[in-house]
């Protein structure tokens, strides 16, 4: 079952919520001193929604993952994208599941008026079900910059 967690719990459970977004951020954040703090208040003010899957059992309700959405517009193509921000299984995430998650997250995609759903990820299952369901994949390239200026300062001082 995977429902989205209002911003009550989201403060109730953020240790655990926080862990799994730490684990899972995607690769363009750089970590600050503040970065989740900005994330928690993104997810309170509603800019961000965070979805738990979860199992309810005999000793109470069990998470199984998190998900962190967002809404991207891109104004110059006015083009409307379902960004799965973060995904973290607290345990194996059986392909069913991923399914489920994927048939869910989609028809949600739809509901916002988005034109697709889009991710980063580096998890093998989910590059073969993307190339498998045909999706447009490419390749995503991150500079950090103050490493680059270094680069650039050696090759300047090598010529010289």
């Amino acid at each position: 079952m995977i429902n989205r967690l209002l911003p009550e719990q989201i403060s109730n459970f953020w240790n655990v919520i926080k862990y799994a977004i730490e684990q899972s951020l995607p690769p363009f954040v750089t970590r600050h001193s503040d970065s989740m703090n900005r994330i928690l208040s993104s997810l309170l003010s509603g800019k961000t929604s965070c979805w738990a899957s979860y199992e309810r059992g005999g000793e109470g309700s069990k998470f199984n993952a998190i998900v962190l959405t967002k809404i991207l517009y891109d104004d110059t193509s006015h083009t409307k994208n379902l960004l799965l921000y973060s995904v973290y299984g607290y345990t194996q995430i059986e392909p069913k599941f991923w399914m489920e998650g994927f048939a869910f997250f989609s028809k949600h995609a739809i509901a916002q008026g988005c034109d697709r759903l889009v991710a980063y990820t580096d998890v093998p299952f989910l590059i073969e079900m993307a190339k498998a369901y045909e999706a447009e994949m490419q390749t995503f390239i991150s500079f950090n910059i103050k490493k680059t200026v270094e680069i650039l300062r050696c090759l300047e001082n090598q010529n010289r």
